[in-house]
């Protein structure tokens, strides 16, 4: 999946949601009161983390995606607009031209993370409430214990990379990457159970792997991942140069991906011979050598040529070709709300 090409349409996009973001900023400045121009902050916000998810820009997505909470918050009305908030959101804005400025120039969003403006609209989130805040923690403390036991749980049986076996040339490869002193990892990615897009989040978790390593093979086959032929997780084998909790982590950054488990691989090679046919026993194979000559011998006062007329026929005939496309109306409905986003 190449998502360069909608480039174009992702720079003349973003452009207007921030120009959407300064205009409704200014006007916040006026009436902070105003739910119309909160809902307008929090929709562009929203729309442009989305296409930056798709995008693959993780660095604009996290700082939209913060942006967003704080101002579901101030919807929700747990969160009051104060001119130091009001400032720290423009900062956030001209981080995101920065952002959009690299990306037109050369197609990347560059590697400024804007920590301070992150810890800053953390602050924001962090600080309501106050007091308050404490006995809803206290009491949803109960239900951690069974919810951090369910996923230890998934995780045990999320293992499927272990089952993975290379073939010689990706065994070959495998080598060649621990000879350069390189981590050998296996990971399994699962999916949310209603991730509509499977392959576009897959396509971002390639993309993720990539950034830290090399992908050698995978589970089901990289061609199937993208033909979305998988149920809800597919396993990989990499190489990496970075420690594995990195690579989770990024991975887990992607939108809709439930978990992501792994562990240092140990290559299980193909044995050439597994997919070989057995060997018939010699006696075996008298025997229907003899079948095959009397069968041939009685065959041969038989014309061939009559035999011959119906292959001509049958090259003759065109191929029947499908024409037909079958899309998934979920999947049909998502695009169109996509759509009309832009």
């Amino acid at each position: 999946m190449d998502v360069g090409q909608y480039l174009d349409i992702f720079l003349d996009e973003t452009k207007e949601h921030l120009q959407t973001l300064n205009t409704q900023l200014l006007a916040l400045e006026q009436d902070s009161e105003n739910e119309d121009t909160i809902n307008e902050i929090f929709r562009a916000a929203h729309t442009v983390k989305g296409m930056a998810g798709t995008m693959g820009y993780k660095r604009m997505q996290n700082l939209t995606h913060d942006m967003e909470n704080v101002f579901s918050e101030v919807r929700n009305g747990s969160i009051k607009v104060n001119a130091s908030m009001i400032d720290v959101l423009f900062q956030c804005l001209d981080a995101l031209e920065d952002y959009l400025a690299n990306i037109q120039e050369s197609a990347d969003e560059g590697t400024n993370d804007n920590e301070p403006l992150i810890k800053a609209l953390n602050d924001i989130l962090n600080s309501k409430g106050g007091e308050a805040a404490a006995p809803e923690a206290k009491a949803e403390a109960p239900a951690e214990a069974p919810a951090e036991a369910a996923t230890e749980e998934a995780a045990a049986g999320n293992d499927k990379w272990k089952s993975i076996t290379l073939t010689p040339e990706e065994a070959k490869n495998l080598e060649e990457q621990k000879a350069q002193g390189r981590n050998i990892f296996g990971i399994t990615v699962s999916v949310q159970e209603n991730c509509l897009l499977k392959a576009a989040r897959a396509f971002l978790v390639f993309k993720a792997i990539e950034e830290n390593g090399e992908v050698i093979t995978s589970t089901p086959s990289s061609q199937e991942i993208e033909d979305e032929k998988f149920e809800l997780d597919f396993s990989v084998i990499i190489s990496s140069d970075v420690a594995l909790e990195k690579v989770i982590e990024d991975i887990k950054n992607v939108s809709e991906i439930a978990d992501a488990v792994g562990g240092p691989y140990e290559a299980v090679v193909a044995s050439e011979d597994d997919d070989a046919p057995a060997e018939t026993p010699k006696e075996e194979k008298t025997a229907v050598a003899t079948t095959t000559t009397e069968v041939a011998k009685k065959a041969e006062p038989a014309k061939q040529a009559p035999a011959k007329a119906p292959e001509k026929k049958a090259a003759d005939k065109k191929p029947q070709v499908n024409r037909t496309v079958r899309v998934d109306i979920e999947k049909l409905d998502v695009l169109m709300n996509l759509v009309s986003e832009l």
